[in-house]
Order: structure tokens, then sequence, then C-alpha cells
């Protein structure tokens, strides 16, 4: 890794071409590849930009591109698209789908046409007194927990701001909540869900705010 670094450096880069390290490296750029399974793999670890390849499929483009999403809470720019916060270039996206636009275009799409499988679950009583059981326990059609591609659609319904105070929350301060809440029968689904700061969601617990006042 710090041979990788060293080449880069010398070269004043941010990244290497297999070729480029051969040329001045002091391993060979197939002994790396081997040792990291691909030459994207070990550009990676030494903190340097990975080469886009042509053949990424488009699910790992996306993938990267909802976590990069939810991390900053909206729409992420192109100029951002960098490592460490995402793990392939804005070229990378440009290359595979003509422009930074279509990219989004595709993406949005992809999000809004996609559907969460839905499986039947009862409420978690585990942790619940014997005489303090509810009588029904409810039988959901989804998950408590939102999936990735439901957060990015109330991201991009709602933007990473407060539903209840209005202030703006990225990152791991996000917190995606059922407005009526999932124990008392609510569905983890589009129309339950809003987006809460920390302070609000610990305080709201089980509750149900009016978030229309």
């Amino acid at each position: 890794m710090d041979d990788l670094k060293k080449v880069a450096n010398k070269l004043g880069r941010d990244t290497l071409t297999c070729k480029e390290y051969d040329e001045l490296g002091k391993f060979s750029s197939a002994t790396i590849s081997k040792r990291f399974g691909i030459w994207n793999n070990a550009l990676e670890k030494a903190e340097l930009k990975i080469k886009f390849i042509a053949n990424i499929p488009e699910k790992d483009l996306f993938q990267n591109l909802e976590d990069v999403w939810i991390r900053l809470g909206r729409q992420p720019k192109r100029r951002e698209m960098k490592q460490p916060l995402s793990k392939y270039s804005e070229r990378g996206y440009v290359d595979k789908f003509g422009s930074w636009t279509k990219a989004l275009e595709t993406f949005v799409e992809f999000i809004n046409s996609a559907s969460d499988e839905k499986e039947e679950v009862l409420i978690d009583v585990d942790n619940i007194e014997t005489n303090d059981r509810p009588e029904i326990e409810y039988k959901h059609k989804t998950k408590r927990q939102p999936s990735e591609k439901l957060k990015v659609q109330v991201l991009m319904r709602d933007g990473n701001k407060c539903s209840l105070c209005g202030i703006t929350v990225t990152g791991d301060n996000i917190h995606f909540d059922n407005i009526y809440p999932w124990s008392k029968g609510g569905e983890t689904v589009l129309d339950n869900l809003q987006i809460l700061c920390a302070p609000h969601n610990i305080a709201k617990g089980a509750l149900e705010y009016d978030t229309n006042k």
C-alpha cells in the first residue's frame, strides 16, 4: 500500500493504472491484483481513487448511489462522488449512462419502480412483561425497519429535515420514523414514514404526532 501511494505521489495522481505502476513500482501489478482480488480493491485499500471499469454491474453503481444519498440525506452532487464518501467516481456513472443527469434519472426510476418484498411478521413482544402483553398481536405485511430503497424514497419526497422541528439532519442523525407506530399496527410504507431528528424520535416513542400542525 505504501508503494502504491509512493508511485501515485510521484506522478501527482490520485489513482493509478496497472501500466503506470509496473513502470515505477517496486512490485508488479499482477502480484498486487492477485493479493487483493482485483486492482481496484488495492487502490481502495491504499485510499486512492478507483479506476472505473466499464463492466461494473448497474446494481453495484445503484447500491453505491443509495449509500451516498442516505449518508448525505439528499441527492448527491457530482463533485461529491469521490472517496471516502463514494466508492465510485462520478465519471463511472457518466461512462455508464451517458451523463450524470441521465444516471440520476435512471436511478430515480429504479428506486420508484422497485417494490420491496413484503413478509408477514408479528410485533416483537419479547421484552414486554406478561401482564402487559397486548391482547392482539398485530400481523404486519412489512418489516419494522425500512429498506435502503424506501429510505431513499422518503428522502426524495421530504428531504432531510425533521418533520417536527425542521432542523436539517444528515448521516446517522437521520431517523426514519413510522408516523403511526409499528407496534400499534402501522406499516413500514412510504405514506407512513417521516424524517425525525434524534431528540424528537426518542421523545416520540410510540406516541403519535400531528405533523400538519
